[in-house]
Formats: structure tokens, sequence, C-alpha cells
């Protein structure tokens, strides 16, 4: 599980600087991060939270989608749903994973 969890921290290092992308591969990642998180909590908790900043505040594509989807469907709400969708991906998986490190038995 150590190496899952340190796959998904180089692929959301690399998410980083793929415009469009890496959006999506976040989500991915974030997913990976899941799956490792009873056996490391550290990497993976790092992972989904260096996720949730870079889709949260660093991504001008998924503003750039929000505002197009709002745009076209003539309603601010279409382009915060679009936004939070991203956004609460990241906030559920750290959830899950929290709850997944705390009923780890030793």
């Amino acid at each position: 599980m150590k190496a899952l969890a340190i796959t998904a921290l180089v692929l959301t290092g690399i998410s980083f600087i793929i415009p469009i992308f890496g959006v999506y591969i976040s989500l991915f990642t974030s997913l990976l991060a899941l799956i490792s998180f009873r056996a490391e909590a550290t990497l993976s908790g790092i992972t989904i939270g260096l996720n949730l900043v870079k889709t949260a505040f660093l991504s001008p594509s998924l503003v750039v989608t929000a505002a197009a989807v709002a745009v076209e469907s003539g309603s601010d709400e279409a382009g915060a749903t679009t936004y939070w969708l991203f956004v609460g991906w990241h906030v559920v998986t750290l959830v899950l994973g929290i709850i997944l490190a705390a009923t780890k038995k030793k």
C-alpha cells in the first residue's frame, strides 16, 4: 500500500503542471489515496489535501469550465454545481479516509 500512496502523491505532483486534464488526474489520485489510506494515512492525507487545495484554489481550467457551463445554461447555479462537484469529491474522500484511519485495528 505504501507504493500506491507514493504513486498517488507523484501523480498529484504531475497533475499540477497539466493544464486541463490535471483536474481529472486529481480525482483519480484521490481515489488511489483513499484505497491506501488505512495503511498509509500520512501520505494519503497529504495527497488528498494537495488535490483539494489545487482543485479549490489553483485550477483556472475548472473555473473557466464552471463559467462556461453557467453562461451556456443561463444560471449561476450550474457553474457552482460543477465547481462543488470537483471540490466535494476531494472533501468526501478525505472524510472517508479519516474514518478508515480511525477504524484501523491496531
